[in-house]
């Protein structure tokens, strides 16, 4: 539809009334330059399109955008489960192994340990000492495809300080699609097991042959142990002492010295 020439006159008379009141608002001091420059702008693209110098669309395409807002993205949300720094530090361990694959992502590993006190059993994740009934190593991982919805073998051995392999335990599982808790499904008593050390042992876990995790956790003598090694501390100790001329009026027993000297 073309215009008339009134339709003209009055789009030019309510331009020119436009202007003026944007005069008066940028002459004032209470706009900031910047938005005087964007009024400004605003009312010189309109005006072009009233006089039909530009179109409609090239008003559009020439005004400023909105931003798009970005919501924050809470963590673990799109990337699932974060890693464990035991899970982190096993794995890079791993890849060191020759028979190490990146077939799945490693996202906890360790060992439930349980002990029978006053309250009866108690399970507890993380260290373990010689006065713990047994430890049961896990594994949690994310599986992907091609192993989603499929069997896989899940090896477990535990080596002492020395290196020796205490433990073995291999148990087919079903992974399902995402996360995975395996717990094996023997335990490795220690209480009372003879010739035990403690120190830092491991825990290898192996998936369908595959080296996953090299877990080192540390195993804490008992009870007794410790009396005894507090024991010879003290006789030590002592020797020192006498050894250095301190003046000690406390007899020392033939025990005590026998056991320093060892």
């Amino acid at each position: 539809m073309q215009s008339t020439p009134t339709t003209r006159r009055a789009r030019r008379l309510w331009l020119i009334m436009i202007g003026l009141l944007l005069g008066v608002l940028v002459l004032s001091s209470s706009v900031a330059p910047q938005v005087e420059a964007a009024i400004l702008s605003l009312y010189l693209l309109v005006a072009l399109a009233t006089s039909g110098l530009i179109s409609g669309e090239e008003v559009r395409r020439r005004l400023p955008q909105r931003p798009r807002l970005k919501l924050p993205q809470v963590e673990g949300q799109a990337r699932g489960p974060r890693a464990s720094e035991a899970a982190r530090q096993a794995q890079e361990r791993a890849r060191s192994h020759p028979a190490y694959q990146e077939r799945f992502a490693l996202l906890d590993v360790g060992l439930i340990a349980s002990e029978v006190g006053p309250e009866g059993m108690r399970l507890r994740r993380g260290e373990a000492t010689l006065d713990d009934q047994a430890i049961q190593p896990y594994v949690v991982l994310r599986a992907a495809p091609p192993w989603v919805e499929e069997k896989a073998i899940v090896r477990f051995e535990v080596l002492d300080s020395r290196g020796d392999r205490l433990f073995v335990c291999e148990d087919e599982v079903y992974l399902r699609q995402g996360t995975n808790t395996i717990l094996a499904s023997h335990r490795l008593p220690l209480r009372g097991r003879s010739g035990a050390q403690a120190g830092l042992w491991d825990l290898h876990v192996l998936v369908q042959g595959n080296m996953l995790a090299m877990h080192s956790f540390g195993v804490g003598p008992s009870l007794r142990e410790r009396e005894r090694l507090f024991r010879d501390d003290r006789a030590q100790q002592r020797l020192r002492d006498l050894s250095e001329g301190e003046d000690d009026d406390s007899p020392i027993s033939l025990e005590d010295l026998l056991r320093g000297r060892q």
